[in-house]
């Protein structure tokens, strides 16, 4: 089935599509021809949501509260009469060592990150269980496969979603709902930018730390497509993300070594970024 087949006149929300993989995926989807709820914590979702073509839309949702994830699946069941597709996209990504990491830096991504899916989780599986079809679609990363230094804290909200996602598509399958959990690796999205980093990541951009190109947003999110009208269980992209998957579970002792030597190039990449810059003026802070 292609992406246009699978999408065609469905209703679908997606969280976190002010921007980044959110907005892509819900142009994408509504390009194919559905009816899309954009949803995000930040007003600007609503233009977001005008650059799509149709008459897509928008509302303003903080996914860690239930009440008001309940409301957009509620929104779109009483619009439409079923929700067929959610993607439960929305993140934050804070970055730094542990002993630096706060706990209110804790809360905050397990709120987002893990209750925010695992309230749209549970929401929409309910609606879908008495219709008896529906896909859920969950944002993880390949940090939810694999180690990353300096983000213990993500990668342990990351892991969970990957966790959720197997044993639900194990339950799910046989209600007629499909599970697929998303895990890409470094994509030029709006994460990049609002972030909160602290120590060695606190660097002017983030992008330094890392010997690689980012992934295009379009691509990544074309990939997630194709492997959901074909009822993937996960997807991973680009190539590297794969590699990084395959050598964790082929060669355990390998990947410790190569995630410790990452992390060293990342200690010296962060030094040098920070004597070139030399004093630079405080980071804006990012929305919550």
């Amino acid at each position: 089935m292609t992406v246009e087949e699978a999408f065609r006149g469905k209703s679908v929300i997606v969280t976190g599509a002010a921007s980044g993989i959110g907005k892509e995926i819900a142009k994408q989807c509504a390009q194919a021809g559905a009816r899309v709820l954009l949803t995000d914590v930040v007003p600007s979702v609503e233009d977001a949501a005008a650059e799509l073509p149709g008459n897509q839309g928008w509302m303003i949702v903080d996914v860690s509260d239930r009440d008001q994830v309940a409301a957009a699946i509620d929104r779109v069941v009483d619009g439409h009469g079923s929700l067929d597709f959610i993607f439960n996209n929305a993140g934050v990504a804070i970055f730094g060592e542990v002993e630096i990491v706060t706990l209110d830096d804790w809360d905050k991504i397990i709120d987002v990150n893990l209750k925010g899916v695992a309230y749209g989780v549970k929401l929409a599986y309910d609606q879908m269980f008495i219709q008896q079809s529906g896909h859920i679609i969950n944002t993880a990363s390949v940090a939810g496969l694999v180690p990353v230094p300096l983000q213990t804290h993500y990668v342990a909200t990351k892991h969970a979603v990957v966790g959720m996602g197997k044993n639900l598509e194990m339950e799910a399958v046989r209600n007629g709902i499909s599970v697929t959990t998303f895990c890409p690796a470094f994509v030029e999205s709006g994460m990049i930018d609002n972030n909160t980093v602290r120590g060695t990541m606190d660097v002017p951009d983030v992008r330094g730390m890392i010997p690689i190109k980012p992934h295009p947003t379009h691509k990544a999110v074309r990939t997630l497509l194709e492997g959901v009208a074909k009822k993937k269980p996960i997807v991973i992209t680009p190539f590297y993300g794969k590699i990084g998957w395959w050598l964790e579970r082929l060669s355990p002792r390998l990947a410790v070594r190569q995630h410790r030597l990452m992390y060293s190039q990342m200690i010296k990449r962060s030094a040098k970024l920070k004597r070139n810059a030399g004093p630079v003026s405080p980071r804006p802070k990012t929305p919550a």
